[in-house]
């Protein structure tokens, strides 16, 4: 009878339990696709789709290609430069757990060195992966044979238990993430996986000629040599100064692959445009750029500023409203060298002087490769400026004389040609006055050279009514930026007006 009671009561028990089970659903996610697609991965354990300039650093991440000790994640060491704010910690903590995931699912160790710039710095980071690990449910649902080793479980330094994901020990020592520092004592732990994230934090440290020193000796005398033949090394970082180890040590040279994306781009039509607007609004970030512009240069641009003689302060591009008469006025030409020269642009810079002072008045900035169509873009911004005017599809002179200036090279020459033929022949602009540059000695250096005086003194301004983003940013630049189109432009026109003497009157 006792007995019968006791067992009612279990059943009892068993059936409110039993009322209070909730039966989970199941996962909607599609675990095969997460195992193999990183940026899908991505969309399921960070919560969100990759963002477009993201996609490019999945494509350097994940290569597809195995070596001796990686698999799918193989390739040459690449340095990632992108913007502040560009989320690529969290992609490559995103990254660096998949990883784990990969390799285990296939029952291979993964041993990764997560360098910073110093520990304190990689430490978060590294809890961050972790955690991921631990408290992710979608990410034990793709990879359930990873858990975390009991008593290999500190930030700095843990380890995935290799015994439950069936990876074979063979007395080697068992960790998945070891932190360390490039600015101070390295650990000379080996790697599979070399990942440095924010191996430069403060431009006020990099500024020290021994920090810089001992984060490359760190890096090749320590760190390179424990890593396994077949390893990698991958960076997400961002430029701070132009003698940084991302220009002395991540670089092509040294076989690295570098991409460098900048904050600001130009779209199709010369206009700037954000690299993510979803998160950063190009008001914002061209807000940034007039309050700092050197460190939004270094740090949102990636572009290299020399602080040397080559510098031309932001602070000297003065805007200002132009006059209505000038002493002369002048175009400087810069064209794009031919077929092959597809990253080449067409550049016309129009300016007047009025006395000592040069007032750049308007720009285009056009990939024209015919001259045919680089002349009509040049008539058609004499036309916008008054200089001539059109009925129809025809141009007519006016009493505004315009002189012209283009280096005589030879495809340079050839245009000097159709430019008699058909703005001299066709349309009768004999106010347009085509001055071939020759004889000039000196690289593009030298003749920069020779205007830097004039916004040392104040003598150039902007027309404050017109973009010149592009021209602005290639003089602050110079050297070191990927064009140099509108400079030379605008040096072939600064030296055209000044060497163009005051009307005098002949008796």
């Amino acid at each position: 009878m006792a007995n019968t009671s006791l067992y009612a009561v279990y059943r009892r028990t068993a059936r409110a339990g039993a009322k209070q089970q909730i039966v989970r659903k199941t996962s909607d996610i599609d675990v095969e696709r997460a195992r193999v697609d990183f940026s899908y991965f991505c969309d399921v354990v960070g919560e969100k789709p990759p963002a477009n300039h993201m996609h490019l650093w999945h494509e350097n991440l994940c290569t597809g290609d195995d070596s001796e000790c990686l698999i799918g994640i193989a390739g040459p060491n690449v340095d990632i430069l992108a913007p502040r704010g560009s989320a690529k910690s969290t992609v490559l903590g995103l990254f660096t757990a998949w990883s784990i995931g990969v390799h285990a699912m296939n029952k291979k160790p993964l041993k990764i060195l997560y360098i910073s710039y110093t520990v304190d710095v990689a430490r978060p980071k590294s809890a961050a992966i972790k955690r991921i690990i631990e408290e992710n449910k979608h990410y034990k649902e793709i990879f359930p044979m990873v858990k975390i080793a009991k008593g290999i479980n500190s930030n700095e330094y843990w380890s995935i238990d290799w015994k439950f994901a069936g990876i074979r020990s063979t007395g080697e020592e068992e960790f998945s993430v070891c932190c360390a520092g490039l600015k101070g004592a390295v650990t000379s732990k080996r790697s599979h996986l070399c990942i440095i994230d924010d191996a430069i934090k403060s431009a006020d440290d990099i500024k020290n000629k021994d920090i810089r020193a001992a984060m490359e000796d760190n890096w090749n005398s320590v760190i390179v040599p424990t890593m396994f033949e077949g390893a990698r090394a991958i960076c997400l970082g961002t430029r701070f100064r132009h003698d940084d180890i991302h220009n002395t040590t991540f670089i092509p040279a040294n076989d690295w692959v570098q991409i460098v994306q900048s904050a600001i781009t130009i779209d199709e039509n010369g206009d700037d445009k954000s690299y993510w607007p979803e998160m950063w609004s190009l008001e914002y970030l061209q807000d940034r750029k007039r309050q700092a512009p050197i460190s939004f240069s270094f740090q949102y641009q990636n572009q290299i500023i020399q602080t040397s003689e080559l510098s031309v302060s932001p602070e000297l591009l003065i805007k200002s409203k132009i006059p209505t008469e000038f002493d002369t006025l002048g175009v400087g030409v810069d064209l794009s060298a031919g077929v092959r020269e597809r990253n080449d642009y067409s550049v016309f810079v129009l300016g007047g002087r009025v006395g000592d002072k040069i007032y750049i008045i308007d720009t285009k900035r056009l990939r024209l490769m015919g001259n045919l169509e680089k002349l009509e873009a040049m008539m058609e911004m004499m036309y916008e400026w008054g200089i001539v005017y059109k009925e129809g599809e025809k141009y007519f002179p006016t009493g505004s004389n315009v002189d012209i200036w283009s280096e005589a090279v030879a495809y340079q020459a050839s245009l000097e040609a159709d430019f008699k033929r058909i703005c001299l022949g066709e349309h009768g602009l004999y106010n347009m006055i085509w001055h071939p540059v020759k004889g000039f000695r000196g690289d593009k250096l030298a003749r920069f050279r020779g205007i830097m005086g004039l916004f040392e003194q104040r003598k150039i301004f902007f027309n404050k009514y017109r973009k010149f983003q592009a021209l602005h940013d290639e003089i602050i630049n110079f050297g070191v930026s990927s064009h140099d189109d509108c400079v030379d432009a605008m040096v072939w026109l600064c030296n055209g007006l000044m060497t163009r003497g005051k009307l005098e009157l002949e008796y």
